[in-house]
């Protein structure tokens, strides 16, 4: 094999490493309708939240679920809503969208502020929800919630 050959053959599989390292978890963005939201979804380590078709929403334990520390009770239920972009920039959560990739979950706690948003996206295993409360974070495959299948009704005659 020529060595030039060789270096480069080295350098695109490195390359290609890192970007495949430095990829998310979670995989991309995922614009989805509001129907593919509702239900339970968790992960391994037990946290849970539950996303209701008529917006409700509410959560267990998603302390180690949530990226760069999470500072909200270790239980609540609110209310959720799809973000959207604004012509600045910026962005604000609506019930009036009905569809979208970046999803704010809202606590009824009066007690204080719980700010944290759920970025819907899609990997090989299917959908998948990376909690922040910081944008910029990610998510590890440890803490990445996944839909949990819906239970079959009982289909034995009686």
């Amino acid at each position: 094999m020529n060595a030039s050959v060789g270096r480069w053959s080295v350098l695109i599989a490195a390359l290609a490493w890192v970007g495949v390292a430095c990829a998310p978890a979670g995989g991309g963005a995922a614009r989805v309708d509001q129907s593919v939201l509702a239900g339970e979804w968790s992960n391994a380590g037990g946290e849970r939240l539950r996303l209701g078709a008529d917006r409700s929403m509410a959560w267990e334990g998603l302390n180690s679920a949530v990226f760069g520390g999470f500072s909200c009770p270790g239980a609540a239920a609110g209310r959720w809503s799809f973000f959207s972009p604004t012509e600045d920039g910026s962005s604000y959560a609506d019930d009036a969208f009905t569809s979208g990739d970046t999803v704010s979950l809202a606590t009824d706690d009066t007690q204080g502020t719980c700010l944290l948003s759920a970025e819907v996206r899609r990997d090989g295993q299917g959908l998948n929800l990376c909690l922040v409360v910081d944008p910029d974070s990610s998510c590890s495959t440890k803490e990445l919630l996944r839909l949990e299948p819906a239970p079959q009704a009982d289909r034995t005659s009686k």
